[in-house]
């Protein structure tokens, strides 16, 4: 069925809501499973460096501390599925969330993501990396709807 399940997680609960449908698929198509986070320019954005006054070295700090984190967390769930008897890999890409994701898909490949039920003007002024992907993807994307009570607010 499938040769690879790709999982993008951000350190989120909500994000971490994808993986039983992941490793379902995985279980079902003797397939591994590749964690993907990104340390993306959103959330240098949100920390307040994306000036261009910002020195290099400042950035590199930055960059390091919160490649550090994900990888950190990455291990975390890897050696979690691993224990369960899941064949499990993890990468940590840096640059635009979506195109990150989208970095290697291979054919055979299934990408499996929630979707972080922001809606209206949240949706409309933030866009939707889920929206992203499946927009752009070469390879079947499997959307998970949050469960009902943990949704982002809507702004609306």
């Amino acid at each position: 069925m499938y040769k690879r399940v790709i999982v993008p997680l951000d350190g989120s609960e909500l994000a971490e809501q994808a993986l039983p449908n992941a490793t379902q698929l995985a279980r079902a198509s003797n397939a591994p499973l590749l964690l993907v986070s990104v340390v993306g320019y959103p959330y240098l954005e949100s920390k307040g460096l994306s000036s261009w006054a910002l020195q290099q070295e400042a950035l590199d700090q930055v960059v390091k501390e919160e490649t550090d984190r994900a990888q950190q967390y990455l291990e975390s769930v890897r050696s979690t599925l691993a224990a369960d008897g899941f064949e499990v890999s993890s990468e940590v890409r840096r640059g635009s969330v979506d195109r990150a994701i989208l970095a290697d898909p291979q054919p055979g490949d299934v990408i499996v993501m929630t979707t972080h039920g922001r809606g209206g003007v949240a949706r409309w002024f933030l866009g939707s990396v889920a929206e992203d992907v499946v927009r752009r993807s070469a390879v079947p994307v499997l959307l998970v709807r949050i469960q009902p009570g943990q949704e982002v607010a809507s702004g609306t």
